[in-house]
Parts: C-alpha cells; sequence; structure tokens
C-alpha cells in the first residue's frame, strides 16, 4: 500500500522546518501540493518540485529531449535522447513520420537503444530494444499512453551519480548503485535474491526491486551465474527500480561538479538535481530534474539530516 502523500519524506521535513520558520502550510491536492504562507508571501511544492524555477527551465527539465537539445546548444556532454512525437500530432507539429528516422537512430546507435516516455521518471516505461521487433513493442506500447517519446542508445554506465544544486552550489551529492548477487554455480538468480531476503530481510532497496521486475528482469532470475561473479539485477540505475544509496563527499566530485553546474546554467536551473553518469571513462549528463526527491537518501545514515539542510536551504530561499 502507497505512502499517503502528507506522510512523504518530504512533507514531514518541510512540515518541521516551516513550524521552525513561522511559515503556515496548508495540504492542497490531498497533499501533493503544499501551500506555503508567511505573512503576505505564498509559496508552493508541487510534488518535489519548490516554487524557485522559472516555467520554461521546468518544462526543459521534465522533457528529455528538450534537455537534450538545450545542452547539446550549451556545450554540455550529454547522452543524446532524440524525440519522435505521436502520428496523430503532426496536425499540430509537421514531421515526416517516425519509422525512417527510427531505424536511422537504431542503427547509429549499434542496434541497442532505450526507448521512454519522453516525460516518464523514475524508470517506468523505460525499455531496452536489441531488435526492430522489440522497439518497435516497445514504441507501440508507449504511443498508447502518451504523445512522445525518446530515443536514446544504451550505454554501459559504470556509476551514475546524483548532485543536488541550489543556485550554483552542489548541496548533495550520491551514487545510485543497482541490486546485485554473487554466484555460486548452483543456485539461480532467484534463489540467490531470496538467500539475499532470507538472510537481510526483505529491505526497501529489495522490495523495491521486486515491485519493478518485468519480463526482461524476470528472464535473468532463472539464469545460473558463475562461482564468484556478479551479477547485476537491474540495468536501470533508478531508485524506483531497487538501486540504492551511496552517500559521496562533494570534494571528491570536480568532474562531476563542474559537469553538474554547466547543465543548471544551461536550463537557468535554481533548484533541482543532475543525473551524472560515467562512460568508458567519460563524464555525461542522463538527465536534469527540476524536481528534488530524496526519499530513498533519508533512509541512510546521514541522510535525513542532509535532507533537511538541503530543503531548509531551498525554502529560505523561497521566502528570501
Amino acid at each position: 500500500m502507497s505512502t499517503p502523500n502528507t506522510q512523504r519524506v518530504l512533507s514531514r521535513i518541510v512540515r518541521r522546518l516551516c513550524e521552525r520558520r513561522g511559515i503556515c502550510v496548508a495540504d492542497l491536492s490531498e497533499g501533493w501540493i503544499l501551500r506555503l504562507t508567511r505573512g503576505e508571501t505564498v509559496r508552493h511544492i508541487h510534488g518535489y518540485s519548490f516554487d524557485l524555477n522559472g516555467a520554461a527551465t521546468h518544462a526543459i527539465a521534465c522533457d528529455k529531449a528538450a534537455t537534450s537539445d538545450v545542452l547539446l546548444d550549451a556545450g554540455v556532454a550529454r547522452v543524446e535522447h532524440r524525440l519522435f512525437l505521436h502520428p496523430e500530432m503532426a496536425r499540430y507539429v509537421r514531421h515526416p513520420g517516425n519509422w525512417a528516422g527510427m531505424l536511422e537512430c537504431f542503427e547509429r546507435c549499434g542496434r541497442d537503444v532505450v526507448i521512454k516516455d519522453n516525460t516518464g521518471t523514475g524508470g517506468r516505461d523505460v525499455f531496452r530494444a536489441r531488435s526492430l521487433v522489440a522497439m518497435e513493442e516497445a514504441v507501440l506500447k508507449l504511443f498508447s499512453r502518451g504523445a512522445a517519446v525518446a530515443l536514446c542508445p544504451f550505454v554501459e554506465v559504470e556509476q551514475e551519480t546524483r548532485l543536488v544544486l541550489l543556485d550554483g552550489e552542489v548541496m548533495a551529492a550520491y551514487a545510485k548503485e543497482r541490486q546485485a548477487v554473487t554466484g555460486d554455480g548452483r543456485r539461480t538468480v532467484l534463489e540467490l535474491v531470496a538467500g539475499r531476503v532470507a538472510g537481510e530481510g526483505l529491505t526497501a532497496d529489495l522490495g523495491r526491486y521486486l515491485a519493478s521486475v518485468d519480463a526482461e528482469a524476470a528472464a535473468v532470475l532463472g539464469e545460473v551465474p558463475r562461482a564468484g561473479e556478479t551479477r547485476l539485477l537491474n540495468w536501470r540505475h533508478n531508485l524506483g527500480q531497487g538501486a540504492s544509496v551511496r552517500l559521496i563527499g562533494v570534494e571528491m566530485l570536480r568532474p562531476h561538479v563542474g559537469l553538474a553546474l554547466a547543465a543548471a546554467k544551461a536550463l537557468n536551473l535554481r533548484f533541482g538535481s543532475v543525473d551524472v553518469v560515467s562512460v568508458g571513462g567519460k563524464l555525461m549528463v542522463l538527465e536534469v530534474n527540476s524536481g528534488v526527491m530524496m526519499e530513498a537518501l533519508a533512509g541512510v545514515t546521514g541522510g535525513a539530516a542532509l535532507a533537511e539542510e538541503v530543503y531548509g536551504r531551498a525554502l529560505d530561499a523561497m521566502f528570501g
């Protein structure tokens, strides 16, 4: 059963911070929107987006292909995301059709692409395709649910790091580490996962992974890794797909910081996060987020205090 919006980590932290600052908090839309009032000043938090970024900045950050285009124009290294619109959109935005462009993109990306809902979050509606049939199936699924998809090359990510920024300063940084098991040459991946659950209990990270298992991930569960072989359970790094959080000191990430700040400057982003990936030793921006969700971060040692500091600074910026 999902947690009520009023019990989110963000909601609980913001209420404590607002009480100390003399800010009145009211729940709207069942707690998904928080109205914050101090004197004549009224501000809002919608989901995980604070009343700090401009409308265009928020819209670009929520659009994977638009973010990719803006970063390219600014000369910021990024994982390219190419936009394809539902055929029905041709009456509003002229385009010659999608299939030829998708085929060209598929071949250019080495016949290994990731297809996403262009405005999706949390790793939902994200598919990897290594055949034309798989790509077509994914595109049809996504077009049945929305008006736009983004295609990007599948890249072997060595590490994905999220940097949370506020007004040109990196406030927090953490790695998103995928769930994995170590083979013994006898048990299947599923049996190894069950052994972890028996030994560790059903952790929040493992719970999120199990809840996100799709057909592709399920096929891996029956495989038997060699003794000593580390087998990743998911190619996605999303926290909502079971990845865990490892805090990193900002001072250890100087190249990441420079890239994240350049991305934020390109989008005019005041408060948000930038996901930086290492691919073949090269750093690139994967995506930019105008909302700052720290539910998983708050669950690790030192994370709750860091989340409170970040949200507190954001509130001060809103009412400054």
